[in-house]
């Protein structure tokens, strides 16, 4: 056998020298070299097989074949093994040198020669093997270098390590060039995990792509073949805007199957925020890290091949989150070294050095900080060791796509409702938060700077209010037929509002091109044909299986999508309405991608219901079981700016087959319901109930089949649920032969109220704070619960005392819905409005307070309307007193007309103001007050989001230019929707608080307004009135600047008149009115208030007028020439 091998010796040898320079003969055979495999039944030879490479496993050779291949990466570091997957672990290899050490020791290196069979390598041969190629590598590459080559000395094994050194264990960012590969012919599948920064928030922005730090990781990696795996955004990454370690944590499974093997981790940003309401498991860094580990852990667990890149997140410049985020840097790489040092491939990658400079808000990368975040992670990847990096496991996330994108999700999560951010603190955590925002002053006191919140806790139980019953209550009204149709295919008639008035239009999209034919609702006059081309008014850029019809961006018309089945991806044709200068006289204007897509959502899962009732239609895709996954919309009204923010699980699913599942508004409340059909049309469903985490509803049961429709023994796919007569609420609509409509409009009700929506925070009683009041949500008779303050004795240390022994003071003249307040005739008493829901036309019913045992007197309609009364807004801009008329347009921009009541006097109450105009801020009106923050007594600008109620506002600035002063955000939000906040002066400040609201029950927690910069300037005009007596009321001027005297008796020629109320109570401390008096400083005023009660002084062109009682009222004073008793006096 010997004589065989060197012949094959010479042969290979000879064929390697004909190869030429690039190839090398090594030999292994020595005299007297025989081989045998260890962990075979005969060691020593005695039986003649022939033993099989599988065996490689059983002992040394695995041992050896891995310190082989370890060791010509060391001297080769390009070098590209065929069979890179059966290179063991590090853990796997100290069981088979231990094996093989002691079976050296055992078993005799050398065997006769001569022995009759065919052996494998035995122990020694594989060491020399080890030695021998890596040694010949090396000394050819010395000659190439022109660099002596080693001479043969020393074959034994020598180790080398192949671990970063301890230096290396935080990876340093330094420049690579792009394209330059990391590792070539092995796929490089990465999976990005963290929050926001992670998602690419606000990369959209400027021109950007959206895609945040991956499009520029991208380009750097084009010298590789990469995929981005994860579940959340075109399967790019598993990442969540504004969420924490631990809900990744959570989340991140789905995408952690997809087996990675490369991950990117960066998270903890949230964990510092010192808002709760976003760090919901607290913003302590050392816990942030415990969590990191246990995060790390889970990913090691599940891709245990995968390389872990763990950041030591970016700085920020937000001074109150900077110190904890400081902190928890420097525990990062303890966390990581521990899992290092117990063998894992995990490495941490510093970002301290990324500067602040290059972030957009303190948080957040510009556009070209982004592009630098993907630089800082090629470098990063380009530093782990080569050998770490193995062949992705399975295949990957999109391969074999056959345009169902993934297919149906089975794995989404259940709906995070939120939680409440009103929980109960001390009484004296409440008493210290009252005195902080009123400084110990009790005096109102305007502020030049942004407000200081100081939080409450809960200091009203709620439990006034009720909630309603949330079941419909089906009543459909046969309409027969209410079109003819177009004599085409019926399968591809859609009802959508093409015009913006309200009513849905018959559409037909054509099956093969996507080209949209139009007939425009105008019942119940005759359809019309839409645009100048016969009908047509878009061309189509695709098959009708992937066009669809939403409103994307809120103004009412339906735009035009195209879905690219494959990674349901989203394009926008906007549409403008009808335009003769356009083709086929409507406008359609390309707005190309707004949604990259997500994994799951195809042509059989996709839809665009609106979820949250704000008129943009949102992202949702059906998962197993009918559950659903939601991406809000969110964006400027009226604008292309769509930005969509996952809120994972909206719904748990109820139908098998998800064909039957079918979003339409059955309540007129904007919300699209959830609803089921049977298989001859009958439906159920659930209604949609908005929570504390706006987009993530609760879905109310219905009952069983039929609780909604009856149905008309038709089959679901012919018939539609769209708004046919304006109403806004859904109407059911057969397509019947030839495209023909016959329809039932929906009649049916619903009390779907909740205590929130009959609460107002409004001055009922004229002391200058505001009380709790509830509305009935059909009548609107008002409950009145006085607002005490603070209160040692009040179980929550805030005491509310019921008026009326907690029986409604009004009988209720209209909805709750139409009911606003304010005060109209500036007496210091908000009065009762009806605000027509339509119109927007204000009828007003004027506060008689106690003396009018508070009765409500109407004076009817006081404003014609400018539009929808949603979009009105009841609020002092110019800030004499009385409440001015605001109507806000789509783009938040406002129409205001100014308050000019006077007493007795019948003529107009409103004058247009358009000097106090504001251009508006390009979002939802829905979103916007205008309330008092400052304590000027004018109503300033206040726009509160919706998705997580933080708020920016303008300062009235009025009569001065410009009205509006931008000041930017004020409060980051507190864990809840924007809709379950309201604003309320619940002290004598004269500012508005900050108030979150329990929805379901009505209870209340405040961040109360503290004196941002206080204006402690002396004020120049002061208004004295005191009584007569004779029973008169006498008022007086002091001069300007001048200095308050102990008493009045020296205001000479500052008489400005007399009035004698008779109607008033002997006791009464001060005046009900005073109507006749002189200008004061040269304007007209009036005086409005109550026997027992501080009113106030309205003077035209006069703004922050605060009137107070006297120290010493009811005192008689003694003057030379005349007496006096103390009552009021104002000032400004």
């Amino acid at each position: 056998m010997n004589r065989l091998v060197d012949l094959m010796n010479e042969k290979i040898e000879l064929a390697v020298k004909n190869a030429g320079d690039n190839v090398m003969f090594v030999n292994y055979d020595e005299p007297e070299l025989m081989f045998y495999e260890l962990d075979t039944f005969d060691p020593w030879g005695s039986n003649p097989w022939k033993r099989s490479t599988v065996e490689h496993k059983n002992g040394s050779f695995s041992g050896y074949m891995n310190m082989f291949a370890r060791a010509t990466e060391f001297v080769a570091p390009d070098v590209k093994f065929r069979e890179a997957q059966r290179i063991e672990t590090t853990s796997e290899l100290k069981a088979q040198q231990a094996a093989a050490q002691g079976a050296t020791e055992d078993v005799p290196n050398l065997l006769p020669d001569g022995y009759g069979r065919v052996f494998h390598p035995q122990i020694l041969l594989h060491e020399l093997i080890a030695n021998l190629v890596p040694f010949h590598v090396s000394n050819r590459r010395m000659e190439e270098n022109k660099l002596q080559p080693e001479p043969l000395l020393d074959t034994s094994v020598a180790s080398c390590s192949i671990n970063p050194s301890d230096g290396k264990t935080v990876l340093k960012y330094k420049k690579v060039e792009a394209g330059e590969a990391v590792k070539k012919r092995t796929k490089l599948r990465i999976l990005p995990v963290g929050d926001s920064i992670t998602v690419g928030y606000l990369s959209d922005r400027k021109g950007g792509d959206g895609n945040g730090y991956r499009g520029q990781l991208r380009k750097d990696l084009s010298g590789d073949n990469i995929m981005f795996a994860g579940t959340e955004s075109s399967g790019s990454m598993s990442a969540w805007s504004g969420k924490t370690i631990q809900y990744i944590s959570n989340h991140v499974g789905p995408s952690l199957k997809q087996r990675p093997n490369i991950i990117l981790l960066a998270a903890g940003t949230n964990d510092m925020n010192p808002n709760h309401g976003i760090s919901k498991e607290g913003n302590d860094p050392n816990e942030a890290a415990e969590r990191l580990g246990k995060l790390i852990d889970k990913m090691i667990k599940a891709c245990p091949d995968a390389t872990i890149l763990v950041a030591i997140i970016i700085d920020t410049c937000n001074k109150r989150q900077s110190p904890a985020t400081k902190e928890y840097q420097k525990l990062i790489p303890g966390v990581v070294k521990s899992r290092r040092d117990d063998g894992q491939h995990v490495l941490t990658v510093d970002f301290t050095t990324f500067k602040t400079s290059d972030l957009q808000d303190c948080i957040h990368p510009t556009d070209d900080g982004y592009k630098l975040m993907g630089d800082y992670w090629y470098s990063f990847i380009h530093q782990i060791p080569s050998s770490w990096i193995k062949k992705p496991v399975g295949p990957d996330p999109n391969d074999n796509n056959d345009g169902t994108n993934g297919g149906i999700d089975k794995n989404i999560p259940a709906p995070d409702w939120g939680k409440s951010p009103i929980q109960v603190t001390s009484k004296k955590t409440v008493a210290e938060a009252a005195e902080y925002a009123t400084g110990g002053n009790k005096k109102q006191v305007t502020c030049n700077g942004n407000p200081w919140y100081k939080a409450t806790g809960k200091i009203a139980q709620g439990g006034v209010g009720k909630n309603g019953d949330w079941k419909y209550h089906k009543n459909w009204v046969s309409k027969g037929q209410v079109a003819e149709g177009l004599g085409l295919d019926n399968r591809y008639v859609r009802l959508h509002d093409m015009n913006g008035d309200g009513k849905a239009d018959y559409v037909w999209i054509d099956p093969k091109t996507g080209e949209i034919t139009c007939w425009l609702n105008n019942l119940p006059k005759p359809w019309s044909k839409a645009g100048t081309n016969n009908g047509i008014i878009g061309s189509g850029v695709g098959p009708a299986k992937t066009i669809y019809l939403a409103d994307m961006n809120g103004d009412g018309l339906d735009d035009y999508l195209a879905v690219d089945p494959s990674k349901g991806s989203v394009r926008v044709w906007w549409n403008f309405g009808p335009d003769k200068s356009w083709d086929n006289g409507w406008k359609f204007v390309p707005g190309g991608e707004i949604a990259s897509g997500v994994p799951h959502a195809n042509l059989e899962t996709l839809g665009f219901p609106d979820i949250n009732g704000d008129g943009r239609a949102d992202y949702v895709y059906i998962g197993e079981g009918g559950s659903l996954k939601h991406h809000l919309n969110t964006g400027s009204p009226g604008g292309r700016d769509v930005l969509f923010h996952a809120m994972g699980g909206i719904a748990t699913g109820a139908v098998r087959d998800i064909s039957k599942l079918v979003f339409a508004d059955m309540n007129v409340d904007g919300r699209d319901d959830y609803l089921i059909w049977d298989e001859d049309g009958g439906l159920t469903g659930f209604l949609n109930q908005p929570t504390n985490n706006e987009g993530v509803p609760f879905f109310v049961n219905q009952g069983p089949a039929k609780t909604v429709a009856d149905g008309i023994k038709k089959k679901p796919s012919t018939i539609r649920l769209a708004d046919m007569d304006g109403d806004g609420k859904d109407d059911y609509v057969y397509i019947g032969k030839h495209g023909a409509l016959s329809a039932w409009y929906n009649r049916g009700s619903t009390d779907d109220s909740m205590a929130i929506d009959g609460l107002r925070f409004t001055d009922i009683n004229g002391d200058g704070v505001d009380d709790y009041v509830w509305l009935d949500p059909k009548s609107g008779a008002a409950t009145v619960y006085l607002n005490a303050g603070v209160d040692d004795t009040d179980s929550l240390g805030w005491s509310w005392k019921p008026l009326n022994s907690g029986k409604p003071i009004s009988i209720g003249e209209v909805p709750a819905s139409q009911v606003v307040f304010g005060d109209i005739d500036g007496d210091g008493l908000d009065d009762y409005l009806d605000l027509d829901a339509k119109t927007g036309q204000l009828k007003a019913y004027l506060n008689l307070g106690k003396e009018g045992d508070w009765k409500f007197r109407a004076i009817d309609t006081i404003a014609s309307g400018l539009g929808p009364g949603k979009r009105v807004r009841i609020a002092d801009i110019d800030g004499d007193g009385r409440d001015d008329y605001i109507f806000l347009k789509d783009n938040g921009g406002t129409t205001i007309y100014r308050n000019i009541y006077a007493p007795e006097v019948s003529v107009d109450k409103y004058a247009p103001m358009p000097d106090a105009e504001a251009s508006g801020i390009n979002q939802s009106p829905h979103e916007i007050d205008f309330v008092d923050l400052n304590g000027d007594g004018k109503a300033d600008y206040v726009w509160t989001s919706r998705l997580n109620s933080r708020v920016k506002v303008c300062y009235n600035n009025y009569p001065n230019k410009p009205t509006w002063k931008e000041a930017g955000e004020i409060a980051g939000g507190v864990g809840t929707s924007g809709a379950n906040i309201r604003y309320a002066k619940l002290q004598s400040t004269g500012r508005h608080d900050y108030v979150a609201v329990d929805p379901g029950t009505g209870a209340i927690r405040a961040w109360l307004n503290g004196r941002g910069d206080p204006d402690t300037s002396k004020k120049k005009h002061r208004v004295v009135f005191t009584e007569a007596p004779d029973g008169h009321w006498v008022v007086k001027q002091r001069p300007v600047g001048a200095d308050v005297p102990s008493e009045y008796c020296g205001f000479d020629n500052a008489y400005k008149g007399e009035q004698a109320l008779l109607s008033e109570p002997d006791d009464a401390k001060f005046p009900f009115a005073f109507t006749t008096m002189k200008k004061l400083y040269d304007h007209s005023c009036f005086y409005l208030g109550g026997a027992y009660r501080v009113g106030k002084l309205v003077c035209d062109g006069v703004s922050g007028i605060t009137c107070y009682r006297e120290k010493d009222v009811g005192k008689s004073h003694n003057c030379k020439y005349w007496k006096y008793k103390s009552s009021l006096y104002c000032e400004w």
